[in-house]
């Protein structure tokens, strides 16, 4: 058996080549090609409950002291407050850190966008306005409220039984956390 490839006879046609570009679904399809398939590998549970725990004492240390200063110390006006300075420094970050707090960013994990374009402004701040919410709406005092704070827990804890690792601030912007 020869080693050398056989010749071509003269005026044959050459063997096939495979063309130089990635294989296009149908035009029309809906698809859109991704070449290969991602490698995407979610944020761990735990590495997400260290940032948020890192975030919340960055933002809230000062909220508490400043609470304290002004005497509302645990009053609604104090829920609204913290939610709304997490709700600007959380949107804030997301969008100007490349999709990361300095929780996220000590962490090593990062908030991408589903669709794998670029965090928007509005990705960044509909995911930090939806937490922001579901922590007033979880501060509220009982009985009235019992249901919402379960609802406010149940967004946290969603992460453990959801495929792709995604809480309902996640869901509601599009979003995900991965390890950076």
């Amino acid at each position: 058996m020869s080693t050398t490839p056989p010749t071509q006879p003269p005026g044959g046609v050459p063997p096939y080549t495979p063309p130089p570009y990635s294989p296009q679904p149908p035009s029309g399809s809906g698809y859109q090609w991704q070449g290969t398939a991602p490698t995407t590998q979610y944020a761990s549970i735990g590495a997400r409950f260290l940032a948020v725990l890192i975030d919340g004492l960055i933002v809230g240390i000062p909220l508490i002291i400043i609470a304290a200063v002004l005497g509302f110390v645990g009053s609604p006006l104090s829920a609204l407050l913290d939610a709304v300075v997490y709700f600007l420094y959380e949107g804030l970050l997301l969008a100007s850190w490349n999709g990361q707090t300095i929780g996220k960013k000590v962490m090593s994990v990062r908030v991408v966008s589903a669709d794998s374009q670029p965090l928007t402004t509005t990705k960044t701040f509909t995911r930090a306005g939806v937490k922001a919410i579901l922590s007033v709406v979880g501060s509220i005092k009982p009985p009235a409220t019992s249901f919402l704070g379960i609802a406010s827990l149940l967004d946290y804890l969603w992460p453990f039984w959801d495929a792709n690792k995604q809480t309902w601030h996640d869901k509601a912007a599009g979003t995900y956390v991965v390890r950076a």
